[in-house]
């Protein structure tokens, strides 16, 4: 029974009748529920829910206040029990509890108790009676409100929330009353009564209930710190209450099962993926085997790290020693080493989809690496490890072709597409939509405005109507949306805002964790983690591999403490905030290094100086204390320390007699000569030692007393004692225990001091300061807490890093995809599996599609030209297409940004018209544009032509390259970039080896260098702003490699160059110049000029449609107004 019990109460004492002391402790825990019963007799009973026992009014007040319970007459109490409240105790009476204790005073019967009484009418006018039942129906929007206030242990699934709102919501049982048999404390409206509705008044939440035709529906959910206590009359319902699942998925049985079988249709959409996904498992198991296996019999670990293996080739297969000589000309082949070979290499009879999960009984880590080379002649194999926290290689054992990644993601494809295939994903409608099918869902609440975090993602001039509207829409959707962004229309803005306004709507819930945001490479991600800040906290990036997942975090750790330091010169230092600091320091001081003995007086004279006048005078007192002792130490020590004191004393104190005999024979000589020699040494040596007493009185005697021999033969040893120690001072000075917690004791007084100083706000500036740099990891554990955003690739959304983070069965509230038109459809089902309220895809499909497998690419589209159509066409776009004019429920799902920021007008409109069908507007004036470079003019568009005569296309491998172009590129950019120090420069081709001609070629001009990892990279000296801060200005890639990023300016190398008589054959001829996609993202790069550079006779009148963008842009340049063509 909970203590949170609605209404104002009335506290009334009693005492016992009769009750052994000894059972009282147990008779009414506090929090437990009781009853008051009035026997005919007029006897008081209090009932438990195993025993009842006389009880009577503590005092005439308590009477009087029990006469009102009882004057309710039918109406119903509630009580609850509740300690004492406490009274000054009798000098015999054995001592109280305090109030709030778990139990009531254990005291003999005449010691009074206090029960907690509630008082509520009868909940008469209720429809439907209680005593057959009362069903309050639940919503989508009512386990909405619900999850606000939850914690993600009550939000897995609708059940799990509806739990929570029993708990919440109704009272337990009556103590002795039926299991079913739930109570609820309401009221009634203002006006209307129990006819219209009622709140529901619980010990965690309030609901607010409608009549309809159909019973009660919850329309909204309140935390019960809202409700005002006292204010009102409120009843009792008693009876079988509970909720109906009144969701949209409840509701919709039908309907899932109808998207269930769509799903399970051979012939639909995931049909279609299902089958790509065996035939991918088919493809890496066939390469698997024709690498075959091959047994190693040593291996040598060299200082780099890579590793030599000896390989034994002679039971191996013919075709595993050509794979073995080729494997360093594939692309990103890994091999694994291990003792044993798994059965995922060896067992044939596996089916195609008992391999792709075999991954998860596989708990063995191998040994993975890439091939550097084979030497046929030593027959060994050289392999760099792929991954930096592996062990070393079994000494002896098998290599493979590596593909427990491959399984892992192939595994993670098929549990998502499980989720769809049995109604396990939250959101209901998703298995329908993906198959192209309706779902139309009931209006609910809208969010109408933009709150002020979202709109500061906008800065400084606020959001484009179509933004607003994307941002708006997001926020909206029953399920999905899709949000179109052309190169330069600020989708990372719109992804920014409408995070932030995600986080602001979850305050009151758990915030924390409640937004994915992924992508499907890296790089997107990153760029989303800088980017989708929420509350001054960036997303924390989930990665098993740790690939830039803690960039986002030092970075705002760093800034932090940048932050705290500006606002600490800004408020001077005060003297309490000195101490502490000090006494703070010298306290870790001496703890980490301890002050040898010679030097501690002077250590302990600086921290009297620093803390003695502000800190507490018995603390001061103590130091002083220790000082001296440590003083007088010292001095002893050194005079310890004297060799020629010592020569000097040890005669004189060794005549010094002792007996009868000798002390008759030269006795006062002997004392008044030492006596003299200690009078003249004044040595610290000898301090505590009383020898003047003694001596002087043998210098007086003739015939000594025995007490006087005595004395003198103890001061005799007692000065050997001094005088023939010997120090040893320890090889390792160790704190003395009793200093170094004087010390914390100050540092503590001081800390305390000083929250009840002006400097109070100055310290947890300092503090929180101190902890961003001396704590990055529990920092990073706080930020882990309690950021709002979590961000992955789509695969590791159900990675096990991400299910160390708790976050893998309960999902996300919101799933945030970007650059959504490039996600294999099979990768982007895992984030979407995951999404519990809303989907947001953000991408264009107008630029690069998703990546196929080409074999089972291939083997797919032998099937039929629609097979081939779907399979290139993305999700994305499947559903921009579906929902582009509208959807059948009226729930906007598709919005297109419709202005460019990033490029001159005129480029602009160039990529409006030739990609977008005049769809994009321009939101900067060509003033905003200028590049100054002479050479070009004014002009945004220029064609450098490279005619056939200075040199055709060249094949290598499945690639191509122009030498010609790539020397143009490179003395256009030598020429230009030394005079342009704050202009971004990009080169951009549609072929691998086109890329590294130019930066073969930019090498020659002395402004790039190849990398120790194989790679290129341009001169030191071009990564960083005439400023000196970090700027990339220069990069050369592929169109793929190319998405998403900008440029000032931006040279286009179309590499194909041939006769026309060779042109018939269009693709042959153009190659990847005949992908629309490919053209939008390589022609849509730049800010301030775009120069394509190749041959202009390829491009002219009369060239074939597939090129049309091409050749558009080529008239542009030869009109002259906006263009140019400028010979190299």
């Amino acid at each position: 029974m909970p203590a949170r019990m609605p209404g104002e109460p009335v506290f009334v004492s009693f005492l016992w009748r009769r009750v052994p002391p000894e059972f009282v402790d147990r008779i009414i825990p506090d929090g437990s529920e009781v009853r008051l019963y009035r026997r005919p007799t007029g006897q008081l009973d209090l009932v438990t829910d195993f025993a009842t026992f006389g009880i009577r009014p503590a005092s005439p007040e308590d009477e009087r206040r029990l006469d009102e319970v009882e004057a309710a007459g039918s109406s119903c109490v509630t009580v609850t029990a509740h300690p004492a409240r406490p009274k000054p105790p009798a000098p015999a009476a054995p001592p109280r509890r305090r109030t709030g204790s778990s139990h009531p005073p254990a005291s003999p019967a005449g010691e009074p108790f206090t029960l907690r009484v509630h008082i509520y009418a009868p909940a008469v006018g209720l429809a439907v009676p209680l005593s057959t039942g009362l069903l309050l129906d639940v919503d989508d929007a009512a386990i909405e409100d619900a999850t606000k206030y939850a914690d993600r242990a009550d939000t897995v699934n609708v059940g799990a929330v509806m739990e929570f709102m029993r708990r919440e919501l109704f009272l337990e049982p009556r103590p002795g009353a039926p299991a079913d048999a739930r109570r609820m404390v309401v009221s009634a409206g203002p006006a209307g009564g129990f006819a219209v509705g009622f709140r529901v008044h619980g010990p965690g939440l309030m609901a607010d209930v409608e009549k309809n035709s159909a019973g009660y529906r919850i329309v909204r959910l309140l935390s019960s710190v809202h409700d005002q206590r006292g204010a009102g009359q409120k009843a009792l319902a008693v009876g079988s209450i509970d909720f109906r699942d009144m969701t949209a998925r409840q509701r919709d049985r039908e309907r899932i099962q109808r998207g269930l079988d769509l799903v399970a249709n051979q012939n639909g959409y995931l049909a279609m993926w299902d089958r790509y996904q065996e035939l991918e498992a088919r493809h890496i198991r066939g390469r698997i085997r024709d690498f075959g296996i091959i047994r190693y019999t040593k291996v040598k670990v060299e200082s780099d790290g890579r590793c030599v293996f000896t390989v034994d080739l002679d039971r191996a297969l013919p075709r595993t020693r050509a794979a073995l000589e080729n494997t360093t000309a594939a692309e990103r082949v890994e091999i694994e080493a291990a003792t044993d070979v798994p059965a995922s290499v060896t067992d044939s009879a596996m089916t195609d989809r008992e391999w792709l999960v075999a991954s998860r009984a596989q708990k063995v880590r191998a040994w993975i690496g890439e091939p550097l080379g084979y030497d046929s002649v030593t027959e060994t194999l050289r392999l760099a490890a792929t991954l930096n926290d592996q062990k070393d290689p079994p000494p002896q054992g098998w290599l493979y072709l590596a593909h427990r990644g491959d399984q892992r993601r192939l595994d993670r494809r098929e549990q998502a597409m499980q989720k769809l295939r049995t109604d396990g994903t939250h959101i209901p409608a998703l298995p329908t939509l993906l198959e192209g099918g309706s779902w139309p869902q009931p209006a609910r609440r809208r969010i109408t405005k933009i709150s002020p975090s979202a709109l500061s993602c906008f800065a400084p001039h606020g959001p484009t109507p179509a933004q607003r509207e994307a941002v708006l829409t997001a926020l909206n959707t029953p399920d999905v949306a899709i949000i179109q962004g052309p190169p330069g229309t600020g989708k990372t803005q719109v992804i920014a805002a409408l995070v932030n306004q995600l986080g602001d709507l979850a305050q009151g819930g758990e915030v924390a964790g409640s937004t994915l945001l992924t992508s499907f490479q890296h790089a997107a991600v990153d760029h989303l983690v800088t980017r989708g800040w929420v509350f001054g906290l960036p997303p924390l990036k989930v990665d098993s591999r740790g690939r830039g997942s803690k960039v986002a975090l030092d970075t705002w750790r760093i800034d932090a403490a940048r932050a705290a330091d500006l606002r600490l010169r800004e408020r001077p230092v005060g003297e309490h905030l000195a101490a502490r600091r000090a006494a703070a320091e010298l306290a870790a001081t001496y703890r980490a290094a301890p002050v040898p003995p010679e030097f501690l007086p002077q250590f302990l004279d600086q921290v009297l100086t620093q803390l003695g006048d502000i800190s507490d005078p018995s603390l001061v007192g103590e130091l002083r204390s220790l000082r001296d002792g440590a003083e007088r130490n010292r001095v002893r020590a050194a005079a310890m320390a004297d060799p020629d004191l010592r020569a000097d004393l040890l005669p004189y104190i060794r005549s010094l007699r002792c007996t009868v005999t000798g002390f008759e024979d030269d006795g006062p000589r002997t004392a008044r000569a030492l006596l003299t020699r200690l009078d003249l040494t004044d040595s610290p040596l000898f301090d505590g030692i009383s020898y003047q007493e003694s001596l002087r009185t043998a210098v007086r005697t003739a015939s000594p007393e025995r007490e006087l021999l005595d004395s003198l033969a103890a001061l005799r040893d007692a000065l050997l004692d001094r005088l023939t120690a010997r120090i040893r001072l320890p090889e390792v000075t160790v704190a003395d225990p009793t200093i170094a917690d004087l010390l914390d004791r100050f540092a503590a007084q001081l800390a305390e001091a000083v929250t009840r100083s002006p400097d109070a706000i100055a310290a947890a500036l300092l503090d929180y300061r101190d902890d961003l740099r001396s704590d990055p990891e529990g920092v990073d554990d706080t930020l882990r807490a309690y950021t709002v955003s979590l961000a992955s690739t789509c695969q590791q959304a159900v990675s096990k890093a991400m299910v160390d983070l708790g976050r893998q069965d309960g999902g996300f509230e919101s799933v945030v995809v970007d650059e959504a038109a490039r996600a294999n459809p099979l990768d982007l089902l895992i984030p979407l599996a995951q999404a519990r309220r809303r989907i947001v895809l953000v991408g264009d499909h107008a630029q690069l599609p998703h990546m196929l497998e080409p074999d089972v690419e291939r083997e797919l589209s032998s099937l039929g030209e629609d097979v081939r159509d779907r399979l290139q066409e993305s999700l994305f776009q499947r559903l921009a297409r579906q929902w582009e004019h509208g959807s059948s429920d009226g729930h906007p799902r598709f919005v297109r940004l419709d202005t460019q920021f990033r490029m001159h007008p005129v480029l602009g409109s160039f990529v409006s018209d030739n990609f977008y069908q005049g769809k994009l507007r321009n939101g900067r004036e060509a003033a905003d544009f200028t590049h100054g470079i002479d050479r070009y003019g004014e002009v945004p568009a220029v064609w450098l032509p490279v005619p056939l005569s200075a040199g055709g296309e060249t094949q290598r491998g499945t690639s191509r390259t122009r030498h010609a172009e790539a020397a143009v590129i490179a003395a256009e950019i030598a020429a230009l970039i030394e005079r342009h120090p704050n202009m971004t420069f990009g080169v951009i081709s549609f072929y691998a080896a086109q890329v590294t001609e130019v930066w073969k070629e930019l090498k020659k001009a002395g402004l790039a260098e190849f990398t120790d990892a194989g790679g290129w990279r341009p001169v030191p000296r071009l990564c960083r702003d005439e400023d000196g801060a970090p700027l990339d200005r220069l990069r050369v890639g592929t169109v793929d490699a190319f998405q998403g990023m900008e440029f000032s300016v931006t040279y286009l190398s179309t590499v194909r160059s041939c006769a026309p008589a060779a042109r018939t054959d269009v693709k042959r001829a153009y190659g990847h110049l005949t992908v629309a996609n490919r053209l939008c993202v390589a022609m849509s790069r730049q800010q301030r000029l775009l120069a394509v550079v190749g041959d202009d006779d390829m491009f002219g009148p009369g060239s074939p449609q597939a090129i049309a963008p091409l050749a558009a842009f080529l008239e542009l340049c030869r009109k002259g107004a906006d263009g140019r063509v400028v010979r190299p």
